[in-house]
């Protein structure tokens, strides 16, 4: 399929957010007859398993459906979708799969072809290549090119278009847009006056600098912090205002430290991505995107130094662009294990962070390639030893699922049953602590104060219904009763919840340093309970290309690159060796915001 009509892919794919059922064109036969009906199969997913309905007339796939899933949304969802959607156009499984979310396409295939082998369809026809992809060389020319669509580079994009530029070119290695801001909670940290207000919860900038400097041990540069902290709720404003909706209330990202993190009202970060894709097809085309391109260099004057333009490979065609300005906004390398552990000398110099240790972001995504591309041009790197884990890991694979350790109401308990942490404590004192448990795992539990009811849906989208039919939460009536399901003393399970209950009763300091000062927190002393077994697994990379409170990246002489600019997690010294939850998704805004902005009206 041609790559020269990307938005209005990234439009259909921003429609499709749950893979509804897609027809076929009615122009279009298979190469084999079927047996008319509907045809049903279960696949595993990437999740979970999935259920795939394919209709069939006696010379053409006519729809379908894979409703019924548990994919990630803005992943694993729009790969079902955009796969269902090539199946019907070519009526052929010889399709290609959606990068970066392997896995789910392959599910859809497998489904769709186990569907039509009951059909009676001719198999072998079927799966044989069909589509094809651009060669050659395409030269494209534009005021600002964005390397990396994710969270920030989307921002990056629509600021620079809102800036004044002309022709804006985003290049996107995967096969969607979104990045590993798909699969976050979405969370992002800012003093809200009228929302805390509402709450009674006393903030300001100065305190939110304050946590945020130390929180990452004094390491952060104080001018990039004090630009993250400013610029924080300016950028919940313009969100607001690209027609994003947050939830009425700011809760408590997992190592916050504060209540002050936003969450938008439909479930993750992928409603960010979906509602700057609607804004970007509203652009007619002035910011234009290409999924599935890979930059694999900047382009510099010898003379000037100055970067203008890239070269990126777009499956057998070369993609040249030349631009005024270039973005940088490729994300970390959480899931780079052998660069990872060649620069791991910091906070996690004692682990050893090979593929035993999982990672929250996506695996395609977050390999680096960002830091490759600045250095070869001279740029300076900052604080690339200082690596984030994070506690809610899923056990195998390092993604965060299930019950979240962000908000309130719950305790982590070791397969003893008894607390070993202070449960609000930053991430890095809590994935320590974890590690110090047998095993280096623990229990995450919560009762109805979080889930209501079983079919509950959280503001990831997830349900205890689905998680226990998935196996990855106990439930249980009474604490006896999750004790004996999860091995663990229910004595000391009755005594952890007791100590706990006082200290939100007190509002003092426990044993552990956990204080109740948080307006969400509530005594946990009624079932239904839940459990859900998690480990550290590495979140974000805190160091990255060195740059100005501009956006601009420096070189090693700690001077401007002219041209170049970096937003997000490729960039560093802005946390320190300790992020706190909810200020990734800021970092991404406000420095999306300033590079975009800046890439058009510096010089």
């Amino acid at each position: 399929m041609s790559m020269l009509k990307p938005i209005a892919l990234a439009t259909l794919t921003a429609l499709l957010p749950f893979s509804i059922c897609l027809a076929a064109p009615a122009d279009t036969t298979a190469p084999t007859s079927f047996k008319p009906g509907t045809y049903t199969a279960t696949v595993n997913g990437h999740n979970a398993p999935l259920t795939v309905k394919v209709t069939v007339d006696e010379h053409r796939i006519v729809s379908i459906d894979s409703s019924e899933n548990l994919e990630t949304t803005g992943v694993g969802r729009v790969a079902l979708s955009k796969v269902a959607d090539k199946i019907l156009q070519y009526q052929s499984l010889g399709v290609d799969g959606v990068t970066g979310a392997t896995l789910s396409s392959f599910a859809l295939r497998e489904g769709v072809k186990n569907c039509l082998t009951q059909a009676e369809g001719d198999i072998k026809a079927l799966v044989k290549k069909v589509e094809s992809h651009p060669v050659g060389v395409l030269n494209l020319e534009g005021d600002v090119v964005v390397v990396g669509g994710g969270g920030a580079g989307l921002a990056a994009a629509l600021s620079a278009y809102e800036a004044g530029a002309k022709k804006v070119i985003v290049l996107e290695k995967l096969g969607f847009l979104g990045g590993s801001t798909n699969v976050s909670e979405g969370a992002l940290n800012a003093p809200d006056p009228l929302r805390q207000g509402r709450q009674g919860i006393s903030d300001s900038i100065a305190l939110f600098t304050q946590q945020t400097l130390h929180g990452g041990h004094d390491k952060g540069d104080p001018d990039l912090v004090r630009h993250l902290t400013t610029g924080a709720l300016d950028a919940v404003h313009w969100m607001e205002m690209e027609g994003v909706t947050f939830k009425d209330d700011v809760g408590t990202a997992t190592g916050a430290l504060w209540q002050r993190s936003h969450y938008p009202s439909t479930p993750s970060g992928n409603s960010y991505i979906r509602q700057f894709e609607k804004q970007i097809a509203a652009t007619n085309g002035a910011i234009e995107v290409y999924t599935d391109a890979q930059v694999i260099a900047l382009k510099q004057d010898p003379k000037t130094q100055r970067i203008t333009g890239v070269t990126a490979k777009n499956f057998g065609r070369t993609i040249n662009v030349s631009a005024r300005a270039v973005i940088l906004s490729t994300g970390g390398f959480g899931a780079n294990v052998p660069l990872r552990q060649k620069v791991n000398t910091g906070v996690w110099k004692e682990v050893k962070l090979d593929n035993r240790i999982g990672c929250t972001n996506l695996q395609k995504a977050a390999q680096g390639e960002g830091l490759t591309l600045g250095e070869k041009v001279g740029a300076a790197t900052v604080g690339l030893d200082d690596i984030q884990l994070h506690p809610c890991g899923t056990p195998g694979t390092g993604l965060m699922e299930n019950i979240r350790t962000s908000g309130r109401n719950r305790i982590f308990v070791n397969s003893d049953g008894d607390r070993f942490v202070n449960e609000g404590a930053a991430r890095d004192v809590l994935a320590k602590a974890i590690f110090a448990q047998k095993g280096g795992e623990y229990w995450i539990v919560v009762n109805h104060l979080r889930y209501p009811s079983r079919d509950f849906v959280d503001r990831n989208g997830a349900s205890i219904k689905n998680m226990v039919a998935l196996g990855a939460v106990v439930e249980a009536k009474t604490l006896d009763e999750l004790a004996q399901k999860t091995h663990m003393d229910a004595d000391k399970l009755k005594a952890s919840l007791d100590a706990y209950n006082q200290a939100v009763r007190s509002k003092k300091p426990d044993a552990l340093g956990f204080v109740a000062n948080n307006k969400e927190d509530r005594e946990m002393t009624e079932g239904p309970w839940y459990a859900s077994r998690k480990v550290p697994t590495v979140h974000h990379t805190m160091g990255g290309l060195k740059i100005n409170d501009k956006a601009q990246v420096l070189n090693t002489d700690g001077k401007v690159i002219p041209g170049l600019y970096a937003a997000g997690e490729v960039t560093g010294g802005i946390h320190g060796s300790n992020r706190l939850g909810g200020n990734a998704i800021a970092d991404c805004m406000v420095f999306g915001r300033t590079a975009g902005t800046n890439a058009v009206i510096q010089p």
